[in-house]
């Protein structure tokens, strides 16, 4: 037997030792799994079996310590991963994992396991709506073994892993990466098919899609029982929704499978109900949290819907099955949008600039999104912006406007003779480290743009400001783009073609 495989059974072993709550049917000995979740003291996050999430989807929660040293946090969407169960009336909240129930309410240190009387090393706490319960006590109850890293302000527990107790995407040839390189004879493919099936498969009651990872397989089914339900969410981010709109009418063009059309028009249906009265819309819905509430043009959110609306409204090309209600609808939705777009472009000192990631659904101010995601205004997400704008049939001097002033601002916060490159380092948590060299002929544009001083702004997982790039969490400089190059692609390609033909007097990349 190998030292690791003994060191995965020591291990499982004294976790079942804490309650001898699990049951034997449910390990396999000689393959022993483990699930390991971490809360980071200062972040608002969690990472569950080497993957990071939101602690509380949508919130800023972070987790907390009493003066007892009893690391507090809600274990919602914790338990949700591990796929468990979470019920929570307001103020007691119940968890169901591998068959054991754990119960706490507001104000008490009293639990119920499985309906016995527990004494809790501190009471459950509600903070902004959440309730926060013992960290440590919760996950003991399910047979975990609890570590605290000091140097690091981090809580660990693991616990043992159920044979299929955990829902695994499937990397594919087709995926959000790829679907966009097809040509148009694959979309009537037997391949094509399959990818259409598995998205009338994983449809919402709603009409919308949830979001998965770039590189998961388009033609995955998901099996709701075993994938995350908070994951499960329609949603207009990540190109959710949009995808699976233009992928089913390119396929129903080609097979006149009447099943792909429905899909379609549900799916349209559901981006016209969720549009906000303003005319944008918010990154999640129905029934959105937390900043999923505001205004989203991030990853390419309203720009993509507004896309859908202007192919639809037109009933070409693969829409041309569109009803002609449905088209008007459209039209008048895309109408609203566009005006949201012109109304909200960010003036600094007078002069027009790009978009935020988010506006404030209330106020309509710039607003941050995930904790490193602050208020700014975008260098990327502006980007596909102005290509729908560019879009637009017979522009208004208005758009014609708009599109260069926000063209203007993006070659000015070009950063020149620079690329970032991702480098090997064995000696990293993830084996590579991400860089900034110099490069000649390379720019790379920051993605998010600080609006009062109109210079590069970064972030790390606390929301804190950062103005370097070098001064970025390791993690958070491998794991996500602070620096980009599509405004570069944008000004070699759709500007100049643009241009020629509707602002033939005005340059603004002269």
């Amino acid at each position: 037997m190998t030292m690791l495989k003994k060191t995965y059974i020591a291990a499982a072993l004294t976790a079942a030792c804490f309650t001898g709550a699990i049951q034997a049917q449910e390990l396999t000995w000689d393959n022993a799994n483990l699930h390991t979740v971490s809360l980071m003291m200062s972040e608002p996050m969690m990472k569950v079996d080497g993957s990071y999430h939101e602690l509380l989807d949508s919130y800023y929660l972070k987790p907390i310590m009493t003066e007892d040293k009893v690391v507090m946090a809600p274990l919602d969407d914790i338990i949700d991963e591990l796929n468990g169960v979470t019920k929570f009336d307001g103020k007691k909240i119940e968890f169901t994992l591998n068959g054991k129930t754990v119960a706490m309410t507001d104000g008490s240190p009293v639990a119920s396991v499985d309906g016995k009387k527990v004494e809790a090393p501190a009471a459950a706490k509600l903070v902004e709506g959440a309730l926060y319960v013992p960290f440590k006590f919760v996950f003991e109850q399910f047979g975990g073994k609890y570590k605290w890293n000091s140097s690091r302000q981090l809580a660990e527990v693991t616990l043992l892993r159920p044979e299929g107790s955990i829902f695994k995407a499937k990397k594919g040839k087709i995926s959000l990466k790829t679907i966009g390189k097809q040509k148009d004879d694959w979309y009537g493919s037997a391949e094509a098919q399959s990818v259409a099936d598995a998205m009338l498969k994983n449809q919402n009651q709603d009409g919308g899609w949830f979001k998965i990872g770039s590189s998961d397989s388009l033609a995955q089914v998901y099996d709701r029982d075993t994938f995350p339900t908070y994951r499960q969410k329609s949603t207009i981010d990540n190109d959710a929704t949009y995808i699976q709109i233009m992928t089913l009418a390119k396929v129903y063009q080609h097979t006149n499978k009447a099943e792909y059309k429905d899909a379609v028009i549900r799916g349209v249906e559901y981006l016209l109900d969720g549009q906000y009265k303003n005319g944008g819309w918010p990154q999640f819905f129905p029934n959105s949290e937390g900043y999923h509430r505001h205004v989203t043009f991030n990853d390419n959110a309203i720009a993509n819907t507004l896309n859908v609306m202007r192919d639809v409204a037109s009933q070409k090309d693969e829409f041309a099955f569109v009803p002609n209600d449905l088209a008007k609808r459209a039209q008048a939705s895309m109408d609203q949008g566009l005006r949201f777009v012109l109304d909200n472009q960010v003036v600094s000192n007078g002069q027009k600039t790009g978009w935020c990631a988010q506006y404030n659904v209330d106020t309509l101010a710039c607003e941050r999104g995930r904790s490193y995601e602050l208020a700014s205004i975008s260098g990327d997400e502006s980007v596909n912006v102005i290509k729908f704008l560019m879009s637009v049939e017979n522009p208004s001097a208005e758009v014609v406007d708009s599109i260069n002033s926000a063209v203007s601002f993006l070659k000015s916060q070009e950063i020149p003779g620079k690329k970032m490159v991702k480098t090997p380092d064995d000696t990293m948590e993830f084996g590579v480290n991400r860089v900034v060299i110099d490069k000649e002929g390379s720019s790379v544009w920051p993605r998010f743009i600080n609006i009062e001083n109109l210079q590069p702004l970064y972030s790390n997982r606390q929301g804190d400001k950062l103005d370097k790039f070098e001064d970025v969490s390791y993690e958070r400089r491998v794991k996500y783009s602070w620096l980009v190059t599509g405004p570069g692609k944008m000004f070699k390609n759709d500007y100049p073609q643009w241009q020629e033909k509707f602002s033939p007097s005005v340059n603004a990349l002269n």
